[in-house]
């Protein structure tokens, strides 16, 4: 396919609109938020993105489903609600401040949604509930299991027993209604960067808010050597347990039904789980006006990973914000070069968050645009969240 007449670049657009979502709305005091998602190859976005009004305060979440959107999409609609929810309550009963009920609620209401997706889902549906013996040779008969649950997901019991296998990562952020302080919890490879202008007012000091929760994380990695010894080092195991970790951190755990834990863990004898953990990490950090707040999904991060840390914090925050060409700091020339494309300069009326993801993936070159539109290989799901405050 020629990629230099304009008829291309039309019809590349159209293409590309196709794969992306979008929207943008007013909330929070006159913010405005915009969201955008790109799914090149597969049917469904897995990742889910979601914002909550509460009395309180904003939450804004962004969920990356893993091989699946069937967690992600039930816990954008779902758990942003709960939190804030568990927020209002832990205030009012023990009398705390906002930020520790939020870091309160934020820990142990994710730990909570964890479980019940285990324990609802799927423990209970047994007769026996939580005394079922689970070494029953019976419970290891997939037909036995499915006669409980369900055989088609179309059915309601089906469905609920596939969240708590289906797997999610989890970023979201709690601000106050003053707009005076931000809480952001963390559990996968997910990113949160808080931009601000600097003295000068030419670029922009970026901060991370997220944790990385995978092998890149030499935190996890201690974590996992401490509460599995020698697991971690064993030949096999320790080469799945990294294998899982580098790719992205789950909600769920798998820790009480063995018929449904993998069957590598089984084969190898390994069956003390959990190993992932769904304890998030909750950072603070404070706000002025003017910040500018930006969550991206992993796939963002895969197309910029031949930047250093620095360059990638910068690169995104001052992509989403860009009002012209003129108004990206000088680096940009490089992460031009990384990239392999220029910049497209924002119009009126265009959605940040998309505007980020063009940009990221192929900016002005078409032939990258035409592979992203209608790619070779396999692309992941790529999704943004853009919050001017």
């Amino acid at each position: 396919m020629s990629v230099s007449s304009p008829v291309d670049l039309e019809a590349l657009e159209a293409a590309f609109s196709a794969k992306c979502t979008k929207s943008s709305n007013v909330c929070f005091n006159s913010s405005r938020i915009y969201e955008a998602g790109f799914q090149a190859t597969k049917e469904k976005n897995e990742d889910k993105t979601m914002f909550f009004e509460s009395k309180l305060g904003l939450m804004v979440a962004l969920f990356d489903g893993h091989h699946s959107e069937e967690l992600s999409e039930y816990a954008s609609q779902t758990l942003p609600a709960l939190l804030c929810a568990r927020i209002e309550t832990t205030l009012a009963e023990k009398g705390c401040s906002l930020g520790d009920a939020v870091t309160e609620s934020f820990i142990q209401g994710i730990e909570d949604f964890d479980r019940s997706l285990l324990q609802d889902g799927v423990i209970n549906e047994f007769p026996e509930k939580d005394q079922t013996d689970w070494s029953d040779p019976k419970w290891q008969n997939h037909d036995e299991v499915w006669l409980v649950l369900g055989w088609l997901r179309e059915h309601p019991k089906f469905q609920r027993a596939r969240y708590a296998v289906a797997g999610t990562t989890a970023l979201i952020a709690f601000i106050d209604n003053a707009k005076e302080n931000i809480w952001v919890a963390s559990l996968g490879d997910s990113d949160a960067f808080l931009g601000r202008k600097s003295l000068d007012g030419s670029t922009y000091d970026v901060t991370r808010l997220s944790d990385f929760h995978n092998g890149n994380n030499p935190k996890e990695v201690e974590r996992l050597e401490t509460e599995h010894p020698g697991n971690l080092r064993s030949s096999v195991m320790g080469v799945y347990l990294l294998i899982l970790l580098l790719h992205e951190h789950w909600v769920i755990t798998n820790s009480k039904l063995p018929c449904l834990l993998h069957e590598v863990v089984i084969k190898l004898g390994h069956t003390h789980p959990p190993y992932i953990s769904a304890t998030p990490t909750v950072c603070h950090h404070s706000l002025k006006p003017g910040d500018i707040l930006v969550l991206s999904s992993d796939g963002l991060a895969y197309e910029l990973r031949e930047f250093s840390e620095e360059d990638k914090l910068l690169a995104v925050v001052s992509l989403a914000a860009a009002t012209s060409m003129t108004s990206l700091p000088p680096r940009n020339t490089l992460w031009s070069e990384k990239l392999g494309h220029g910049f497209i300069a924002s119009a009126e009326g265009d959605n940040p968050a998309e505007h980020l993801i063009k940009n990221v993936c192929f900016g002005t070159n078409l032939v990258q645009m035409a592979e992203a539109v209608k790619p070779s290989g396999q692309w992941d799901d790529i999704s943004a969240l853009v919050l001017f405050l």
